[in-house]
């Protein structure tokens, strides 16, 4: 018997042990996921200032400090845990007590599924390689995934009893800067005829209503804020449902404020909220009820895809595995993953499935020839692209350490390439095939196989926006380095992307060159080069070659283009970066801006008289 009651004591003593620093361990990463909050917002409460102030370079270095946020503060927890937990930290046991404790502590909080995530980096962080079971984390079970909540206090609606001119002139107004409009009246009469002309293009039930005044407008209290721009996201509702999204643009130059142009209805939002864009700074305490709202306007985007829309990158990433899960589960069983359609790549394996949105990519164990770079170096290339201003033309990757696949998903064939290829990457335990390290990005079509099967109309103007895309870059201070076509993807719009980033660099490290003049015509035929060449030298005027199969698409490019063979053009946009201008880049067609509008009506009246 007194052995006995030893036992019972010695179990209870180390229960009561755990509770005490399991309670700890959840109050830490607590405390670490409202500081990460905290530093979150007050970056992002600068934006409207920067905006006023047109700070352009400070916008573009807020944005790179917010995206350090969330890794600095779980790096920060994850020594507080370390030390609190001390050897317990590695016992199963008690992270699972410590995550029921943490539970109950953020079950009515208003960010519940973005704290779930902060357990679950923090989790990761302190476990790394080894073996994560999703017991102890907050992903697939589902009082984990919040449904739709109300969004009215998000909100604000204006009546149009005394008239859409009214209404639009008050929804202006409603929103204070510091920086006063430089032709108000102008501008709201142009967004009334704007948004009237498009109801009746998009949606007839509310133009027809909006005529009579019978409906509202209603609008996001916070404004969005990204590079030079401010945006005014709300919709046009009747009385009846009937409703039309919108987005207000609206810029700070010299001269004061202006309206640039408005996007209207699902699809024109959904180019601003585009995935090769860089983060929108909202100022709210409640992003994921945003998102509720966003996904009203825009219901064919993922929650994934409006919570990384909104920077908040890390939390996408658990939506985003919850979506791949739900959609394996839904798709058909003879829905295999194959090698995506295009050339194959020298540093990266990549896989899909027909009917995916998105492409899986990971490093090769060992690269083609000529590629000389290591996996860290690739690796440093995405994380460079990840802090970039991606000016609409990177497309955006979701980096996922020990992502797991459902093994009957994947043909033998396959996983012999795969084993072949990037069997270091890759562990097959049990029903599942298991990613140490992945990229998921957007599929979109290769612009080498796009050229092939589209009309002379379309292959001239892919073929302008391949240049454009090339110069919008550049004019970023990104050099792509292989411009090939394979490495460049066109989107549902028509829109070039570029997503190959192995040698993507600053164009402030190149050394742009014309080719040395040669007296001796046998040195242009020579294997070895008569002059010499620095690694950085860059020779603009042999981009060339990457038409060399397809003399149509050249001669497109080239009559839009042809600076873009001259070192000439290149230094001097080195020259720009250097001097500190920042490229004018907007996230919807020259066509929607009121400047091109005013300056077709003037064209047209012209004509008349």
């Amino acid at each position: 018997m007194p052995q006995q009651s030893s036992h019972l004591a010695v179990k209870s003593h180390s229960e009561q042990l755990n509770q005490v620093v399991a309670t700890k361990l959840a109050r830490a990463v607590y405390a670490g996921f409202e500081a990460m909050f905290a530093e979150f917002l007050n970056i992002t409460l600068g934006a409207q200032s920067r905006f006023e102030q047109r700070q352009w370079h400070q916008v573009q270095g807020a944005m790179k400090s917010r995206l350090q946020v969330y890794e600095g503060q779980v790096k920060k927890v994850s020594q507080a845990v370390k030390i609190i937990a001390y050897s317990e930290v590695d016992d199963p046991a008690l992270w699972l007590l410590a995550k029921q404790i943490y539970a109950e502590m953020v079950q009515n909080h208003e960010n519940q599924p973005i704290a779930h995530t902060f357990f679950n980096s923090t989790f990761g962080a302190i476990w790394d390689s080894r073996k994560i079971r999703n017991v102890h984390l907050f992903v697939l079970k589902a009082r984990y995934q919040l449904g739709p909540r109300p969004f009215d206090s998000l909100v604000s609606r204006i009546s149009l009893q005394n008239g859409f001119e009214s209404a639009i002139s008050s929804l202006i107004k409603r929103h204070v800067f510091r920086s006063q409009y430089a032709n108000f009246a102008d501008d709201v009469a142009m967004l009334q005829r704007t948004l009237i002309a498009g109801a009746k293009q998009q949606c007839p039930q509310v133009y027809e209503l909006l005529a009579l005044n019978d409906g509202y407008i209603e609008y996001a209290n916070s404004l969005f804020f990204r590079n030079k721009a401010c945006y005014i996201i709300g919709r046009c509702i009747a009385k009846n449902g009937d409703n039309m999204p919108f987005a207000i643009a609206l810029l700070n130059s010299e001269k004061g404020l202006h309206i640039d142009a408005v996007m209207m209805g699902a699809d024109q939002l959904s180019l601003l909220f585009g995935f090769a864009r860089t983060y929108f700074m909202v100022d709210t305490d409640q992003p994921a009820r945003y998102v509720d709202y966003l996904s009203v306007l825009m219901p064919h985007k993922q929650r994934f895809e409006l919570f990384n829309a909104i920077g908040f990158i890390k939390h996408a990433k658990t939506e985003f595995y919850r979506y791949k899960v739900d959609t394996t589960r839904n798709s058909p069983v003879d829905d295999k993953y194959t090698l995506a359609p295009g050339t194959p790549g020298m540093v990266m394996l990549v896989f899909t499935t027909p009917g995916s949105d998105y492409v899986y990519k990971v490093i090769k164990d060992k690269f083609s020839a000529p590629k000389t770079a290591t996996k860290q170096q690739v690796m440093a290339k995405y994380d460079f692209v990840k802090q970039a201003d991606r000016v609409g033309r990177l497309v955006d990757t979701h980096e996922f350490r020990y992502l797991a696949f459902d093994l009957s998903r994947f043909s033998d064939e396959l996983i012999q390439i795969m084993q072949q290829q990037i069997g270091d990457s890759l562990v097959i335990s049990g029903n599942a095939l298991i990613l140490r390290h992945v990229y998921v990005e957007r599929k979109m079509t290769p612009l080498n196989l796009y050229i092939n099967d589209c009309d002379e109309r379309k292959l001239q103007q892919v073929m302008v926006d391949y240049g454009k895309a090339i110069k919008e870059l550049a004019g970023a201070n990104i050099f792509p380095g292989d411009m090939l076509m394979k490495n460049f993807g066109v989107t549902r719009w028509g829109r070039v992307v570029f997503y190959d980033y192995d040698e993507i660099c600053p164009m402030t490290e190149c050394q742009f060159r014309e080719l040395p003049k040669t007296e001796d015509s046998l040195d242009e035929l020579s294997s070895e080069s008569y002059f010499d060449i620095a690694e950085n030298d860059v020779f603009p005027s042999q981009f060339k070659v990457f038409f060399s199969a397809n003399k149509r698409a050249f001669d497109h490019f080239n009559a839009a283009h042809q600076d873009i063979f001259t070192a000439t053009m290149w230094q001097q946009l080195q020259t720009a970066i250097n001097d500190g201008q920042l490229l004018d880049v907007y996230p919807y067609k020259q066509s929607w801006r009121f400047s091109s509008m005013r300056a077709q009506m003037k064209k047209s009246q012209s004509i008349t008289v």
